[in-house]
C-alpha cells in the first residue's frame, strides 16, 4: 500500500496531461478549468478502475493491475462524458484509448524496465566483485 498513493497520483497526473495535450492540440488554450472540463470524467472513473483492479489482483501499482485500470478509466470516462452532454466522436474515443493506454500502462512498464536494469546491474557487480577476490 505504501506505493499505492504515489502511483494513483501519477495516474491522475497523466489523465490531466492527456486533457491538457488534447486542448493544446486543438488550439483550445490551456487553463485549469478547461483541462478539468475535459479530464473530470476520467478522473472520476480512475478510482473505480483502481477499485476493480484491487479486487481482482491486489494493488494496481504494477503492469498487471494497469491493464484493468486503463480500460475501465477510458470506458467509464467516455460514458460519463456522453451522459453529461460532452458528446462523443469515434476519433476521440480511439485517441483516448491509445493515449491513456500509453500513459497508464507505459509508466509502469518503464518502472519495470528500470528496476530490471538496476537489479541486473547489481547482480552483475556482485558477481564481478566476488570473482576479483
Amino acid at each position: 500500500m505504501r506505493r499505492a498513493a504515489p502511483a494513483f497520483l501519477v495516474d491522475a497526473a497523466f489523465v490531466l496531461l492527456f486533457a491538457g495535450l488534447g486542448r493544446v492540440s486543438h488550439s483550445e488554450g490551456v487553463s485549469w478549468s478547461g483541462v478539468l472540463g475535459v479530464a473530470w470524467p476520467f478522473l472520476v472513473a480512475l478510482p473505480l478502475g483502481w477499485a476493480v483492479a484491487r479486487l481482482r489482483a491486489g494493488w494496481p501499482t504494477g503492469v498487471p493491475g494497469s491493464t484493468t485500470v486503463w480500460p475501465i478509466t477510458v470506458g467509464l470516462g467516455l460514458a460519463l462524458r456522453v451522459a453529461t452532454g460532452g458528446g462523443f466522436a469515434w476519433a476521440f474515443g480511439l485517441v483516448t484509448f491509445v493515449v491513456l493506454g500509453l500513459f497508464l500502462v507505459g509508466w509502469r512498464c518503464a518502472v519495470e524496465v528500470v528496476r530490471f536494469a538496476v537489479e541486473g546491474l547489481a547482480r552483475w557487480s556482485a558477481r564481478t566483485a566476488q570473482r576479483s577476490r
